[in-house]
């Protein structure tokens, strides 16, 4: 018996690389050459995009177009329509699912398909390539594509690549010799590489510690390195066909009560949970569609923070949500077809109940952050994580959209303390606020402040710990910071920092409060 193992994972990036002009040429055949499309920026009319001709006569994008018309008087001119380029390149993406019905929309010039497994049946990863390309050439796009293990190396090879296709398990030897740019940073943070004298992927793949990585390049430069790489997840948001997870109830009285239409919704989710629990299936994202008699649709979304099929709960969300509308549900004349659609789909196995049919806490966790979610809306519930790569006390700690189906963002070391005393307080001043301070010794720790117009006396001080400006984000008025913690006759506890140093000309020390100790 031969052991089935699945193919590897293969990505294609297809880059419309003139996808305005050639939308432009395809409405207005007759069009002559150079031709550019001009927006309008700082009340001038900038080039957005320009052909080949018009580049060939020393033309480049971000000129005004009275500049360039001084240099080619016969310039052609049409207005950019970032709306017309983005509807034309999702009928493209639609056409391209001849090859596969796994595809993603990267606007403005992008499409990715997941050609997994689909190559054979067209002869080959570049025999599939190629008729795509040429199927579009026949329609009037001019396209590049490149094909990786990841999707970010795809995007690579088809915008910066010298040979379109990296072999499977091909991965840093092909990104090292590739321009900053391959990454898809932000220009801003390939200016700042580019000062740092690293142009090459290369430059930065060799192995070197990761904090000090973070610290010097930032999170987002190793992020898309590791994306490349396949080291680090990066879904694509898939252009998804109809989703066949749908049940709908067709009125011959309309209803507009919310509690009618909540037993509606409930009997809605118990069909679609018996398909999705047939399937092994569970969904994460739940739209409910309300169409009223005079052909108005209302929309209700809900999500779930882990894949769902239990009726009760779907339903009571949906009572969450409806109960959170300021407007209500604006039935009218009522509402005489209903629909619920399953959009997100995970696969989801049966979890085992005690005999006391006690609620696991991380399930009961998760019901609570989609209850609240649904009544404040998403992405309103965050998770407080630790940022590694910084030191700086205001900048130390992320929030993200909470997700309890997602591994934890860091494992690095605990907070630090000194016989189960914290040294540093666990919150801090949104902005650190200026104290008056008097000190026996100039660098010393002070010996009485005033804050908030009271004087504080000093019976206890510890420090100084000294914090560097961290020099990949270092800017003029970053200044060596020496925090105390310090309590006063009253007990209480406080963190202060003195900002500068006594011994460098023109930087006179400040003193400020951060955070207070519980």
């Amino acid at each position: 018996m031969t052991a089935f193992s699945a193919p590897p994972r293969r990505y294609l990036h297809l880059w419309l690389d003139r996808l305005s002009i050639d939308r432009v040429r395809r409405a207005n055949p007759t069009l002559g050459s150079p031709l550019a499309l001009t927006v309008r920026q700082s009340n001038a009319l900038r080039i957005q995009a320009l052909d080949r001709a018009a580049e060939a006569m020393g033309l480049v994008p971000g000129m005004t177009l009275a500049s360039a018309r001084a240099q080619v008087p016969e310039l052609l001119a049409a207005d950019a329509d970032a709306n017309a380029d983005l509807a034309t390149l999702k009928g493209v993406a639609e056409a391209c699912r001849r090859y596969t019905p796994s595809l993603a929309v990267d606007a403005p010039d992008g499409i990715d398909l997941n050609v997994t497994g689909a190559a054979p049946l067209f002869g080959g990863e570049a025999t599939l390539a190629d008729d795509l390309v040429s199927r579009l050439a026949a329609r009037g796009f001019s396209a590049r594509y490149g094909i990786a293990d990841t999707p970010g190396l795809a995007w690579a090879l088809a915008r910066h690549g010298q040979r379109p296709i990296a072999e499977p398990g091909e991965r840093a030897d092909i990104l090292a010799p590739l321009p900053m740019a391959a990454l898809r940073l932000e220009e801003e943070t390939l200016a700042m590489l580019r000062g740092l004298g690293l142009r090459r992927v290369g430059q930065i793949a060799p192995a070197l510690a990761r904090p000090a990585l973070a610290r010097r390049l930032g999170e987002g430069v190793l992020q898309r390195l590791d994306e490349a790489l396949g080291t680090r997840a990066a879904p694509l948001v898939l252009k998804l066909e109809i989703s066949p997870y749908c049940t709908e109830r067709r009125l011959a009285e309309p209803v507009g009560e919310e509690d009618q239409v909540l037993r509606l919704a409930a009997g809605l989710a118990a069909d679609l949970c018996r398909r999705l629990e047939a399937e092994r299936l569970g969904a994460r994202l739940f739209v409910l569609e309300l169409h009223r008699v005079d052909g108005a649709v209302r929309w209700l979304k809900v999500a779930a923070s882990r894949p769902l099929r239990d009726p009760v709960r779907i339903a009571a969300l949906f009572a969450e949500r409806i109960g959170a509308l300021n407007e209500g549900l604006e039935a009218d004349f009522g509402f005489d077809l209903l629909r619920l659609w399953a959009r997100r789909t995970q696969p989801a196995e049966a979890l085992a109940q005690d005999l006391l049919q006690a609620e696991p806490s991380a399930a009961g966790f998760a019901a609570l952050v989609d209850r609240l979610s649904a009544r404040l809306g998403q992405g309103v519930v965050r998770r407080v994580s630790p940022a590694p790569e910084t030191r700086t006390p205001e900048l130390c700690v992320r929030a993200a959209p909470f997700d309890p189906c997602a591994p934890a963002a860091w494992t690095g070391e605990p907070p630090a303390r000194d016989e189960g005393v914290p040294l540093r307080p666990l919150t801090l001043f949104a902005a650190p606020q200026p104290i008056e301070v008097t000190a026996v010794v100039p660098e010393g720790a002070p010996d009485r402040f005033k804050w908030r117009r009271l004087q504080r006396l000093v019976v206890a001080a510890e420090g100084p710990e000294r914090l560097e400006p961290e020099w990949g984000r270092a800017t003029e008025l970053a200044r060596t910071r020496d925090y105390y913690r310090l309590e006063d006759e009253t007990g209480r506890r406080y963190w202060v920092f003195r900002e500068g140093r006594y011994d460098r000309p023109g930087e006179a020390p400040r003193w400020f409060i951060h955070g207070l100790f519980a």
